[in-house]
């Protein structure tokens, strides 16, 4: 009981200034006061409107940019990232590879939203945007043998689908999980005949998308994500072999 007592005695911390100025700016950001790319006032600026120590916006903005909210460089001011997946996924992206148990539940989670972006492809893909997918493939055919030119081709490749499917949270779903998905992937893609697998995988639901086939579209793209996660997870289990 005595321990428990101890530990009720530690006094309940309040937030830090730094954090209620993130939390500010955060806000800002959800709300759409400030926009992508737009850029702050100087750190001076910020701190006599927001009634703070310069210390505190500092630590504020420190905080925002390892977060990928905020790009601060010296000289070029404090602007309001892009917003995009690379930069506001990166915590995520060194937090699961830290965390291996994650990988089957990342694939689960892939092989539900590329499924459902792919259905809604098949349905709503022009044929226009279907062409360009063709002709990305085309070209993906002269990359098997150059692992990091391939990844480049497969997210184009799979942009083209987000976008097909005419819904903005799908895509930008779709565009974030592939992100993190990377990090696993990397090692995997070196791996011989893993580079032909996909190319082989693409053009079976490139097939089921211009048959306009949402079932065979869905499963197709389903089918893929489970083989880049079997070939992640059997490249971990030789590399932890080794």
């Amino acid at each position: 009981m005595s321990n428990l007592t101890e530990r009720f005695r530690a006094p309940i911390k309040r937030a830090s200034l730094a954090e209620l100025v993130a939390g500010r700016i955060m806000d800002m950001v959800v709300s759409g006061e400030l926009k992508p790319g737009e850029q702050l006032p100087p750190e001076r600026e910020l701190a006599r409107l927001l009634k703070v120590s310069r210390p505190s916006v500092r630590e504020a903005v420190r905080g925002l940019a390892i977060l990928g909210v905020v790009n601060s460089r010296q000289g070029g001011g404090i602007r309001i990232s892009d917003l995009d997946a690379d930069a506001l996924l990166g915590p995520l992206q060194f937090y699961l590879t830290l965390e291996d148990m994650n990988v089957a539940e990342l694939y689960d989670a892939r092989i539900l939203i590329e499924g459902d972006v792919a259905r809604q492809a098949a349905k709503k893909m022009s044929d226009a945007a279907l062409d360009e997918a063709a002709a990305v493939l085309d070209a993906q055919k002269d990359t098997l043998d150059d692992p990091q030119a391939f990844r480049r081709s497969d997210f184009a490749f799979h942009e083209r689908i987000w976008a097909g499917s005419g819904n903005a949270f799908l895509k930008r779903i779709g565009e974030s999980l592939n992100v993190i998905g990377l990090e696993f992937r990397k090692r995997a893609s070196e791996t011989t005949g893993i580079l032909e697998q996909s190319f082989r995988d693409h053009h079976a639901l490139l097939a089921a998308l211009r048959a306009r086939d949402p079932d065979a579209a869905a499963a197709a793209a389903a089918q893929h994500m489970r083989n880049v996660y079997q070939s992640t997870i059997e490249q971990q289990r030789r590399e932890e072999g080794e």
